[in-house]
């Protein structure tokens, strides 16, 4: 029976692994699930933290922040090399909580959404269920940090639509405010 169960779990987690490694870079605070095969000890959660780092039994301290759950699954398995025969480990990020972007007001589905790579406002806004009847799409805001200070994007939708403005990018932390 034990077997069974480490010749399934061998199957499914790089599976997820796979699926999750091409579209997800991991960041600050996001929520990691570490599985060592064998090694019930050593397999946990864990945070990154804010310098990009987490902490494993006998691994020590690891930079995980901008690196795929396969790149740390593999830096993990070199880390305890040394103390398990033939590592194998498997990282699945739990909860993505460092790609966390905030749409407000006048849209059908306000609330908290996980930012994919490279979207842009008309994809979030999308996401957030389009704009209600009482949007006013001229004057949206972005609210973002950069170097500790918080920044207002004015964005006027309707040009961005028509191709007469650039769509604007949406970074982790963004908040987008629809008047």
């Amino acid at each position: 029976m034990k077997r069974l169960l480490f010749v399934l779990v061998g199957i499914l987690v790089p599976l997820v692994v796979s699926a999750q490694e091409n579209q997800y870079l991991i960041g600050e605070s996001d929520l990691l699930e570490i599985s060592v095969w064998g090694e019930d000890t050593l397999s946990r959660q864990v945070t990154v933290r804010s310098d990009g780092y987490i902490s494993l039994p006998l691994a020590g301290d690891l930079k995980a922040a901008d690196k795929t759950p396969s790149q740390l699954q593999s830096d993990i398995e070199t880390a305890i090399a040394k103390y398990v025969k033939e590592p194998h480990c498997a990282v699945i990020v739990l909860e993505p909580r460092s790609k966390r972007v905030y749409v407000e007001g006048q849209v059908n589905q306000p609330g908290e959404y996980i930012l994919d790579r490279g979207m842009v406002i008309t994809q979030i806004i999308s996401r957030a269920g389009g704009f209600n009847e009482w949007a006013d799409t001229d004057d949206i805001v972005i609210l973002r940090r950069e170097k500790g200070e918080q920044i207002r994007i004015k964005v006027n939708y309707p040009k961005i639509v028509k191709g007469k403005h650039e769509n604007i990018p949406i970074h982790p932390g963004d908040t987008i405010i629809v008047p």
